[in-house]
């Protein structure tokens, strides 16, 4: 499961906090195991978003933690830049195999405990290749009828898949019961939020299908205000979904500024949990900066996200974004900083885009895997190869390494001594398009945007 970008946000995991002791002994908790080909020293586990250890890795690369009073209920551990969840009771013992080259697929729990996790990996993973299965794809193309119909179908093959689980496991807990639920559905029931804009934009229709009130029939059954729930990314991935389709099907246009003050205000008046309001407020109102890839700014959008946001953290960390576009944006010269290379030569940036028109990605591995990276820079530049792509990792930790699969020779990094972090303060991704003469086309332009393809055929033909 790739730990992408942040603007994402969301990891999955759920709170439960319950006595774990007795009154004859302690109870112990173990978490081991074993990783293959391992992209770090450590395994780091988490509950919601607090550490609860950092396990590092022996000569023979594996590891084990034990624990006192472990409350029950569900966690996630890192390595690397992946993640996954994993379901603890008192006296558990669980341990883990994976292989980094394949990390979801290769997952294998063992131990008291294991079977729950088995069943998490297989329903992720059953999600994971229907995303890619075409037939399912075609779906979008039915009338809503059938496709209600087709979708039905898969969701008694889930419940059904449940069902023999319970019948094999009694006494699951209860939160686990219900989380396992979500895991396996709620995708199914993303398909149903995403059905009325997809199927108009596939038929090239003027309007929406006309659907039954029925054909949202799941919805009664579910909490868009369960705070409990908000790491766990199959729960907040439905929300999302919902959200949106409110607002496409009222008419607004993901290409209107008025798409997104109405997206932002959909969040305020279905999403009464402070905490989960604020998040998807965040969310959305990066995520639609980034999408645009412009530093034109939305004032509407961010004059609503103000309004309706009560975290002061993240309207601090939007005003830093805010001000990183003001200080530098398209029509200005590109300003001379300094970055380093990995054996930490300083250049600088103005000597290594001279003459060139370039494409300078400044990214931080908060938000974005190397391996993602790797695979969206060596795809465009196949397909802009008169450009000059540069990488600058914007990263504040010391251990600096290049990402793998990209020419070293064209990575570098910043420290705090580089000029660059005037322009960086909120230190989210943005990318700079800068042409042969050193003017900047486009001072907040994003890799992983639908338009930045037209934006770099242009730069490529200046």
């Amino acid at each position: 499961m790739n730990h992408f970008f942040k603007y994402c946000f969301l990891i999955v995991t759920v709170a439960i906090v319950g006595s774990c002791t007795t009154s004859n002994k302690e109870q112990l908790t173990y978490f081991g195991g074993k990783i293959i080909h391992p992209k770090s020293d450590y395994v780091l586990l988490y509950k919601n978003d607090v550490l609860i250890d950092s396990l590092f890795l022996d000569k023979d690369d594996k590891f084990l933690g034990s624990y006192k009073n472990f409350n029950e209920g569900f966690y996630y551990f890192i390595h690397g830049n992946e993640n996954q969840y994993i379901y603890f009771q008192p006296k558990d013992s669980i341990s883990i195999r994976l292989n980094t080259w394949d990390f979801d697929e290769s997952l294998v729990f063992s131990g008291t405990g294991a079977e729950k996790n088995n069943m998490l990996i297989d329903c992720f993973l059953e999600n994971e290749k229907e995303r890619y299965n075409h037939t399912i794809y075609s779906f979008y193309r039915l009338n809503p009828t059938d496709f209600k119909g087709k979708l039905d179908s898969l969701l008694t093959i889930r419940q059904n898949k449940i069902d023999d689980f319970k019948s094999r496991q009694l006494n699951l807990p209860k939160n686990y019961s219900e989380v396992l639920e979500i895991v396996a559905k709620y995708p199914v029931y993303n398909r149903f939020e995403r059905y009325p804009a997809r199927h108009k934009d596939i038929h090239k229709a003027t309007e929406f299908p006309a659907l039954d009130p029925a054909f949202y029939s799941y919805r009664k059954n579910i909490d868009l205000n369960n705070s409990d729930l908000m790491y766990l990314r199959s729960y907040t991935q439905y929300i999302v979904n919902r959200l949106y389709n409110n607002i496409y099907t009222k008419g607004y246009s993901s290409n209107s500024n008025e798409f997104t003050v109405a997206l932002l205000n959909t969040v305020d008046e279905n999403i009464s949990s402070e905490k989960l309001k604020n998040t998807f407020l965040r969310q959305m109102v990066i995520n639609d900066f980034l999408d645009k890839s412009t530093c034109d700014i939305n004032k509407d959008a961010f004059f609503t996200y103000f309004k309706l946001s009560t975290d002061i953290e993240d309207k601090k960390e939007i005003q830093r974004l805010l001000n990183d576009v003001k200080k530098l944006h398209g029509g200005n010269q590109l300003p001379a900083f300094e970055v380093l290379d990995f054996n930490t030569t300083k250049h600088n940036i103005l000597s290594l885009s001279k003459n060139k028109n370039s494409v300078i990605y400044l990214w931080n591995p908060e938000y974005i895997s190397g391996e993602y990276l790797s695979s969206r820079i060596n795809y465009l530049s196949k397909e802009f190869p008169k450009l000059n792509f540069i990488g600058v990792k914007i990263s504040s930790t010391k251990l600096q390494k290049p990402v793998k699969g990209i020419d070293i020779k064209q990575q570098f990094f910043i420290n705090s001594e580089s000029t660059a972090a005037e322009f960086l303060t909120s230190e989210l991704p943005r990318t700079l398009l800068v042409n042969k003469k050193g003017k900047i086309v486009n001072g907040y332009a994003s890799i992983n945007s639908p338009r930045i393809h037209k934006q770099l055929k242009a730069l490529q033909k200046d």
